[in-house]
């Protein structure tokens, strides 16, 4: 029987242990109740920017504009965060996952990193913020919000719609996923 060895110790393999996750219903002023499993949540440990002490959220696409999803806190109703991949902002937004960052997330491969901006609306319309991007580790379920020093990225871009008229919906572009690694 194969065996596995740690420091000078003999570990015999366990046998597969299979995940079991408790369903939680999560109520929220947007969406109404969702029902999910615990192993859908995430994880973001330090918050968000002025939001610390939420640290699970959901992340859900929006059920009506493609390319929109939504960081809905798990314990708080009304907080929720529009998101979108910054293509859909920004063409040539690039950003470098930090070491540290890398290992708060668990994450070995920089590529597998799912990455959003949150959208926010103003008086001038719809920006997003390009110096306080979020991170995702989708197999971790762990998130976090980087700060980026560098002033070439601002916190309020605007966001095009494609519409001219105030009122409409913004019009993102269809059918793009979130970002992996090319962010």
């Amino acid at each position: 029987m194969p065996t596995d060895i740690v420091g000078s110790i003999w570990h015999a393999p366990r046998p597969a242990i299979k995940e079991v996750t408790k369903a939680v219903n999560i109520i929220t002023t947007r969406f109404g109740l969702i029902q999910a499993s615990e192993s859908e949540i995430y994880r973001i440990p330090e918050g968000l920017l002025g939001f610390r002490s939420y640290t699970q959220y959901l992340h859900l696409p929006d059920p009506v504009t493609p390319g929109l999803s939504w960081l809905q806190s798990a314990t708080a109703p009304d907080l929720a965060f529009g998101l979108v991949a910054p293509p859909l902002a920004v063409g040539d937004y690039r950003i470098e996952i930090r070491p540290s960052d890398r290992a708060a997330l668990e994450l070995s491969d920089e590529r597998a990193a799912m990455i959003y901006v949150v959208l926010n609306r103003g008086v001038g319309g719809l920006t997003v913020n390009l110096q306080g991007p979020l991170v995702f580790n989708p197999v971790r379920r762990l998130g976090r919000q980087l700060v980026l020093t560098s002033s070439r990225y601002p916190v309020r871009y605007p966001l095009e719609t494609g519409s001219t008229t105030p009122t409409a919906p913004p019009t993102l572009l269809p059918g793009l996923t979130p970002l992996r690694a090319t962010a």
